[in-house]
């Protein structure tokens, strides 16, 4: 099912605590930890709605997988819970 692209890019920014980066192009977010860029994502500035197959190339960038990228779009992970996946993966010291 599609999500929005505002929605999510929201989610990201709030609840995430992603900041806005600059691209060319696109409208892009990373998540910076103590000053060290952990991922980014970007989001086509024409896109209104997301749809299955960019949302799992969302989830790539993010470092996990579309089931938990929905999971933090619909609230039912948390920044912390995203922050120890990083962590056990390897992402994050």
């Amino acid at each position: 099912m599609p999500k929005s692209k505002r929605d999510l890019r929201k989610c990201l920014l709030d609840k995430f605590q992603f900041s806005e980066v600059e691209k060319t192009k696109h409208e892009a977010v990373a998540l910076f930890i103590d000053g060290k860029q952990v991922a980014i994502t970007c989001f086509s500035r024409s896109w209104d709605d997301i749809d299955d197959g960019m949302l799992g190339n969302i989830a790539r960038q993010l470092w996990v997988t579309s089931r938990d990228l929905r999971k933090m779009y619909d609230c039912t992970m948390t920044r912390e819970d995203y922050l120890q996946h990083l962590r056990n993966s390897g992402h994050l010291a």
